[in-house]
């Protein structure tokens, strides 16, 4: 997560050089304009959001089928529980 944030902002903000040197300020607008700087960051954001939202259905997805596991587990042993007792009361030891 930090790193997504990091990226983000490292894209989005002027390099550090254009503080020293003002005059590659034009310059840099010019090639910011010219890579379509913003319109990139854009399109990875959707990009990115894209990919977590997946990532996370895919988690839920296997969260989900790990109780359905767990459930069944449980059911299967008082099943099991049931059928020891009744095995018991029947043929008299308790």
């Amino acid at each position: 997560m930090q790193q997504r944030v990091a990226g983000r902002v490292a894209v989005a903000e002027k390099p550090d050089v254009l503080w020293e040197k003002p005059e590659l300020d034009r310059l840099y607008a010019r090639l910011e304009d010219e890579y379509e700087l913003k319109e990139r960051l854009d399109t990875l954001e959707r990009k990115l959001t894209a990919v977590s939202e997946t990532a996370n259905a895919l988690t839920d997805i296997i969260d989900t089928q790990r109780s359905l596991r767990l459930e069944i587990a449980v059911v299967v042993l008082i099943v099991i529980e049931v059928v020891i007792g009744c095995v018991q009361i029947l043929s008299g030891t308790h």
